[in-house]
Formats: structure tokens, sequence, C-alpha cells
């Protein structure tokens, strides 16, 4: 019996702290920990606080832009709380990644009408500028080089299903290229990319700002790169459904040698964008 309730224990306890884990998070940048009003009903009267807490759990430092905006009382520069640039974390010290509270204080923001209580929405919004890369080693031989060591072709996934960001890469090749005649062969390569961080993604070369437009959401820049790529134009893809595709070609070629070796490297560049929202309750009393 004491086993058991020993076991239960330290369940409940394993329970209770994996929530809490700040380290690198595959499908994330940055994370909205927490937006709260401080109290969330008050009297037109009285002062609140608004508190937004962002933390980095991504692969890679980044600033991150935090906004909130919904009522009429938020407006223009009121609702822009700035940018602070924040560390990711280090798997290799076991360090978490930082975090960062946004502050704003209002004071008797708006005037309700005595005895009524209004409940207002507010939205938190961050974007940060980020990006996504996956690359792999492929071998090329040629058909002497085949015929001598009877290699058989594999397929090879590249994707970056730890890339610690919110957009995912994903491309498949066949190993090793064949150059049957020594003149290259011209292998086309589709490269994939997945949205996975439940918010959305701005073309890279846009500003971080509070309402991003229609024209601009949902797109990134991908790019393949490598000894032989070539037609491979990535910008401005657009994301539909949270995936679009990158097509281009490798001109295979062993230059001659039996075998080499030929880097490719895919990324993706983009803005990210992440809301959360909170309500406050406001009472007319003056």
């Amino acid at each position: 019996m004491n086993k058991l309730l020993l076991i239960l224990a330290i369940l409940l306890v394993a329970g209770c702290t994996s929530n809490n884990d700040t380290g690198s998070q595959s499908n994330q940048g940055i994370i909205i920990e927490s937006l709260e009003i401080n109290p969330s009903e008050v009297a037109d009267v009285e002062p609140f606080d608004l508190i937004f807490e962002v933390t980095n759990v991504g692969g890679k430092k980044t600033t991150v832009n935090a906004f909130i905006y919904g009522p009429s009382w938020i407006s223009g520069t009121d609702g822009d709380l700035g940018a602070h640039e924040l560390i990711a974390p280090d798997k290799q010290v076991g360090s978490i990644g930082e975090s960062f509270i946004y502050t704003k204080t209002y004071n008797a923001p708006v005037s309700v009408t005595k005895g009524l209580t209004q409940e207002y929405t507010v939205n938190g919004r961050i974007c940060y500028p980020y990006t996504t890369s996956a690359s792999t080693d492929v071998e090329i031989i040629s058909l002497a080089e085949k015929r001598i060591t009877d290699v058989k072709q594999a397929t090879k996934t590249v994707k970056t299903q730890k890339s610690d960001a919110p957009i995912h890469i994903e491309f498949t090749i066949k190993e090793p290229l064949i150059d049957y005649d020594e003149s290259g062969q011209e292998i086309p390569i589709a490269v994939k990319v997945r949205d996975v961080g439940g918010g959305f993604a701005t073309s890279p070369g846009t500003g971080c700002i509070k309402n991003p437009e229609l024209g601009v959401m949902n797109k990134i820049d991908v790019t393949l790169t490598g000894e032989g790529i070539t037609d491979c134009v990535g910008k401005d893809l657009h994301l539909v459904n949270g995936e679009t595709t990158l097509f281009c070609k490798l001109t295979a070629t062993t230059g001659g040698v039996p075998s080499k070796n030929v880097k490719l490297m895919a990324e993706a560049t983009y803005k990210y964008y992440k809301t959360k929202t909170t309500t406050v309750k406001i009472s007319g009393i003056s």
C-alpha cells in the first residue's frame, strides 16, 4: 500500500511540473505565458494594470514586439508596448529561455454609465522575426561507380521535427543520386513548409505591426540553396491551410569523379504572430 501511495505521489508531482517547462519546444518560437488584468473588476474611477508575459522557447534569440488592442480607450500608440530581445534556451548548458513581462497601468480609462457594468475584451498580440532551417548532405555517384558498388537508392526525408520554430520544413530525395552520363541529371525537389505554431506568418520584409494587412498574411519566403540548384524562387509564398511547397531543380553531376557530396540548405524566413485574449469589467459609479 505504501509503495502504491509513493508511485501516485511521484506521478502527481510529475504532472504538476511538466507544464512549467520553459525549455525549447518543437512547435514554438515565442509563447504567450499569460495576459492578465489586475484587478479584473474595477470601478470607472479606479486604475488597473495590464500584465503581458512572453517567453522564448524556440531555437534562437529574437526581438519580440508586443501590442494590445480591442476597447476604444486603447488607441494609437497607446496599444504599442514596445520591443524586447529574448534569449533562447540552451539545451547544451540546460538553461531555460528568457521571459519578459510587459506592464501598463490604466488610470480611469473609460466612463461607464452609473449603475451599469461594461465588460471589455482586451487582446494581446506578439510579433517576432524568425527563421527555420533544414540541411543535408546528398551523395552523387557516377554510373560506373553505381555498377562497381551495386549501391541501392534509398528515400531520405529531411525535416525539422525539432526545429524549435512555428514553421516546419520537409523535403524528400532519393540517395545516392546517379549521374548516368556525367553531364548532370536534372532532379526535381519539392520543399514543403507547414505552419504548426498556432498563429500566423507574414512576409519577412514587412514590419511588426498591430494589424497586418491581408496582403502579407500567411506568406513566407523560402529558399533552397546548394551546388546545382536552379529554378528556385520562393518569395512571398502563400500558405494555404497552413501549407505551401517550393519546387526547385538540382542538376546532379559528379564532375568526372566517382562520387561527391553536395550540401543542400532549405530556409524559411518570416515574421510570426500570436494572440491571446482577456477581459475586464468596469462599473460606473461616478
